[in-house]
């Protein structure tokens, strides 16, 4: 399994609809695969996005002290934002309409911490910064129930594959763990995907990010 960018927790699979990612067990930072970005969101947006952050300095998740070639910040002493599948440090930092975005330039992956992650999801238009958090669209009381066998299911055991939970001796191999703070944030119970359209963005997240992508320009 691969570490996180920020805090070096270990990253695992969220969602399987929308777009693959990565999620921090420790910080809930978000991580995408540059492969991932560039079969959803298409080459030319991509391209963009690298092309914005190449010779951008990264920046210390805890003092904002601007890092080059540093493993470590100079002021702090944290370790440098680095790539969880090339090892490259620090992370480019490139803002886009006031959303910080962590990037690799090698391998093209991109991290989201959960500040940002809010941040994007506020200025793409779904989250309204004036509006209250959405509900959680399961909670442990609701006793979800796995959607093969209908036995009752504990959300930390569930999994989730095409927009059906599943316990854990029902869930289909490309399942992942149910994950209720992302589920929170989407504020639907599971989406399904998109199946006249592949790689067309289906959920919140992933929403947001085709916003992102859409003014890499800027």
């Amino acid at each position: 399994m691969s570490s996180c960018p920020f805090c070096y927790g270990t990253l695992l699979p969220t969602f399987t609809h929308g777009l693959p990612r990565e999620k921090c067990g420790r910080c809930a930072a978000l991580w995408f695969q540059g492969e991932g970005l560039e079969t959803v969101m298409g080459g030319p947006a991509t391209a963009a996005l690298l092309a914005k952050a190449r010779g951008k300095h990264g920046e210390c998740k805890d003092c904002d002290t601007p890092l080059t070639t540093e493993p470590h910040c100079p002021k702090c002493g944290r370790e440098a934002p680095s790539c969880p599948k090339c090892g490259i440090a620090p992370l480019a930092v490139t803002h886009i309409r006031g959303v910080e975005v962590d990037v690799c330039v090698h391998c093209h992956g991109m991290a989201l911490d959960t500040g940002e992650l809010e941040l994007l999801l506020e200025r793409a238009g779904d989250i309204p910064s004036s509006a209250p958090e959405p509900t959680a669209p399961l909670r442990k009381k609701d006793k979800p129930r796995c959607a093969s066998c209908q036995r009752a299911t504990q959300l930390e055991h569930a999994f989730t594959s095409g927009g059906k939970l599943y316990c854990g001796s029902c869930a289909p191999a490309e399942a992942s763990p149910y994950d209720a703070e992302l589920a929170r944030i989407s504020s639907s119970q599971m989406p399904m995907p998109d199946r006249t359209s592949p790689s067309k963005p289906t959920d919140p997240i992933s929403r947001a990010l085709g916003w992102l992508f859409s003014h890499a320009n800027d």
